[in-house]
Order: structure tokens, then C-alpha cells, then sequence
């Protein structure tokens, strides 16, 4: 039995007994095992790539064990924690701020409907292949300002990827805004059409189907007896998947990628994405001891001393975000008649900081995280924490492409949601 064999049926194995511990298809465990034991198989059998080396195949399952056992650690620990500035979650009621969601939403959308213009004008298409093709070709610049540039990196694209998932959890755990959900579907629309990228409006799919088999599964558990509101919410999800699929598809074509292929070389690819980098990194001598994990956190400070301030510079940091940053936008090839960008997975984050050790314990600790918001998630009704799990099973999912804690955009969704987009309430507190 070869070591990818052991590798995929480690990874099916623990998938299958976490959906019957957990009683849920998406419990962090079982997703991140279903990602890996997909790229596994992809990656060993496809002729449009290199074969990975055995020892990334290894490192890879070791990372997968790891993080299993960070989980299984975690949900057998009495250790809790969480992610916001309370302390008894089950004692707490927070409804969202919808009238500051609402002002984000709009100065988001009124941004991305303003960039749409912009590259209406110029590429004079509203065709996802023709505006790709355009961006890409270089004929297009946009001179902004620094404080412009600050207003979009700390502020636009961190709402704007905090909001869906917001929206997602107030449909079945909140008033079901409907001002906020339409706002946030203009802003997503605007956003996909003015950068050709549908990532953003299909996780807001993502987010309801999360929030919804949550909200069903804690209502089976705690013997609801409302039958037919719980049937709505199931046929509400199965539509959301059929639209889902529909927008993939309708986009994918628009953009002109055969959808099937598109898939499948991205699930492939970051095996071999992780050795080339990993090389790049050991020939320039770097080392992040965290920095290249957590930049996410470490950007912000880094934009206002670097950016706006001009009072600080941090070497080592700069070097790692430089690197970082080539992952995303140098070509390189991964196998003989391809070229590919970025997906070099959350190993090579950890890989870069701490080289394989950091890959041993990084991935120990980030099955801990997840564990502790699928917890959070799971024990309480609380918005707050369902919205953060949405985030964090977002980073489960997309893995495969990076580690998402050094992208300061997910980090300060993560910050926003924890801290400014929801309040106590005290009216329905004291009932």
C-alpha cells in the first residue's frame, strides 16, 4: 500500500467517524479531511502535472494527522475559548447592528459599483471573460490615493467579506433583514463584475448552507417540534444549492473555463505549488517564525507605519509579505505544459516559518481553533459565534489554496465580526 493510498484512507476514515461523532457533514474535521483526500487523489493522477515528491506526500499526511489530532484534543479538553470580549456565551443575546451593517454595506457597494464603471468604460464589457482578459492584459490602471488605498485594504474588502456571512446566519438566526441581504447581493454582484471573480458571491451560498444545516441540526437535537418550519428550511437549502450550481456554472462559462477541468487542476496543483515555493524560500534563506502564518494580523500595522506613517521598517516582514505576495502573482510551472499562480496550501505558510515543524504544530494548533468555533457554534444561538464559524470553516475549506490567517482581509472580517458587527441586547435579555 503506497503512501497516498494510506494517506486517502487515513483522511476518508477520520472524514466518516467525524460526521458520526459530530453529527454533521460539516464539521471542520470531516471537511478538512474530504478537502485533502481529494487533493491526494488528484494530484497522484493527473498527466498534466509532475508527479509531488514522496517526501511532500508525506509531509502533507503528517499535517492531515495533525490537525486531526489538534481537533480530537480540543473537543475532549474541558479548555475553551472564544473569539470576541465576553466571557458566558450561553448567558449571552446579540443582535446584529443592522444599522451600521446596513452604511458598510452601501459604502462598500457604492466602491465596487464605482470600479465596475471604471472598467465598463474601459473594457466597454460587461462579459467576465472580456473584463478577465482585460485586467489581466494591463491596459487598465487606476491611480488612487494613499488614503483610498488604506479606506480599501483596512475597511472595504474585510467588510465586504465578513457581510455574507452575516447575512447568511441572520436569515435563520436573526430578523431576516431584508434591506441588508438585498444591499450585500448588489454589493457581491458589483464586486464579481467589476474583478471577474465569483469567489465572493458564491461563499454567501456557502454561508446559508452552513448556517442552515446548523440551524437544523441544533433543532433536531434540542426536539423541536415545528415539522413544517424545518421542512421549509430544508427545501430553502436544497434551492440554494441549485442556484449555487447554477451561478458556478453561468459564470465559469461566461468566463469561458471548461468548469469540470477548472476544478480539478485547482485541487491538483497544490502538492507541486508547495515543493516550487517551498524551494524559492529555501534558496532565499527566509524564515517567518510566524510572520508568514499570521500576516494577516501583522499587515495592518505593517500598511499604517510602512504606508501612511513612513516611520517603520520591518525588514524580515517586508521580505516575508514580498514573498507571499510573488505566490499570487508569479507564474511558475507545475508541470510540463502549465502554468499556475498562488495555491500553495496552509503547509507551505507553516512550512516557511518553521519549516517542518511548523507544519507538525501549525497544524496541531489550527485543528484546536476550529474545533473551538465548531463548539461555539454548535452550544450556543449565538449570531456572533455562527458568523465567525462561517469564517473559519471558509479557511477549512480553502486550505488547499493557503493558509487564510495571513490574509489580513480574513483576519479583519474575522476582527469586525467579533467586535463592532453585533451588540448585546439587553431588551431581550431581561425576558
Amino acid at each position: 500500500m503506497s503512501l497516498v493510498q494510506i494517506g486517502i484512507a487515513f483522511c476518508f476514515i477520520v472524514a466518516l467517524v467525524a460526521m458520526r461523532k459530530e453529527r454533521t457533514v460539516i464539521n471542520p474535521l470531516s471537511v478538512f479531511c474530504f478537502v485533502w483526500m481529494v487533493v491526494l487523489f488528484f494530484s497522484t493522477n493527473t498527466t498534466r502535472l509532475d508527479y509531488p515528491q514522496n517526501e511532500t506526500i508525506e509531509w502533507i499526511v503528517i499535517g492531515v494527522a495533525a490537525y486531526a489530532l489538534g481537533y480530537i484534543f480540543q473537543r475532549s479538553s474541558k479548555i475553551r475559548f472564544t473569539f470576541g470580549k465576553w466571557t458566558s456565551l450561553r448567558d449571552q443575546v446579540v443582535v446584529p447592528r443592522y444599522k451600521v451593517l446596513i452604511f458598510c454595506a452601501i459604502m462598500c457597494m457604492l466602491f465596487f459599483l464605482k470600479d465596475l464603471i471604471l472598467v465598463f468604460l474601459n473594457g466597454g464589457s460587461f462579459n467576465l471573460r472580456y473584463i478577465q482578459q482585460f485586467l489581466r492584459s494591463g491596459d487598465y490602471t487606476v491611480m488612487s490615493s494613499p488614503i483610498e488605498n488604506a479606506i480599501n485594504l483596512l475597511f472595504i474588502q474585510p467588510i465586504s467579506f465578513a457581510l455574507p456571512a452575516i447575512c447568511a446566519v441572520d436569515i435563520f438566526y436573526g430578523a431576516k433583514n431584508k434591506r441588508l441581504i438585498i444591499i450585500t447581493v448588489l454589493m457581491l454582484l458589483f464586486k464579481m463584475m467589476s474583478t471577474a471573480n465569483r469567489s465572493g458571491f458564491l461563499l454567501l451560498f456557502i454561508y446559508i448552507l452552513i448556517a442552515g444545516l446548523i440551524f437544523i441540526r441544533n433543532k433536531h437535537f434540542s426536539n423541536f417540534k415545528n415539522n413544517r418550519l424545518l421542512k421549509r428550511y430544508k427545501y430553502l437549502l436544497f434551492g440554494i444549492i441549485i442556484v449555487a450550481g447554477l451561478v458556478l456554472v453561468i459564470t465559469t462559462i461566461s468566463r469561458g473555463v471548461d468548469l469540470s477541468t477548472n476544478i480539478y487542476l485547482n485541487l491538483a496543483i497544490p502538492p507541486r505549488m508547495f515543493e516550487i515555493w517551498s524551494k524559492k524560500v529555501q534558496e532565499a534563506g527566509l524564515q517567518g517564525y510566524g510572520e508568514t502564518s499570521f500576516m494577516g494580523f501583522l499587515f495592518p500595522v505593517k500598511y499604517i507605519f510602512n504606508n501612511v506613517l513612513k516611520i517603520w521598517d520591518a525588514t524580515n516582514i517586508n521580505a516575508v509579505y514580498n514573498m507571499i505576495q510573488l505566490t499570487d502573482v508569479q507564474w511558475v510551472w507545475p508541470g510540463p505544459k502549465i502554468t499556475a499562480n498562488a495555491y500553495v496550501s496552509m503547509f507551505w505558510n507553516l512550512y516557511t516559518d518553521f519549516r517542518y515543524e511548523g507544519i507538525l504544530v501549525g497544524s496541531f494548533l489550527y485543528g484546536t481553533i476550529s474545533a473551538q468555533s465548531f463548539w461555539n457554534a454548535i452550544r450556543t444561538n449565538n449570531p456572533r459565534m455562527l458568523s465567525v464559524f462561517c469564517l473559519i470553516l471558509y479557511s477549512v475549506l480553502y486550505s488547499f489554496v493557503r493558509f487564510q490567517f495571513s490574509d489580513s482581509r480574513f483576519v479583519l472580517a474575522i476582527i469586525f465580526i467579533s467586535f463592532f458587527a453585533y451588540k448585546k441586547d439587553y431588551k431581550l435579555d431581561a425576558i
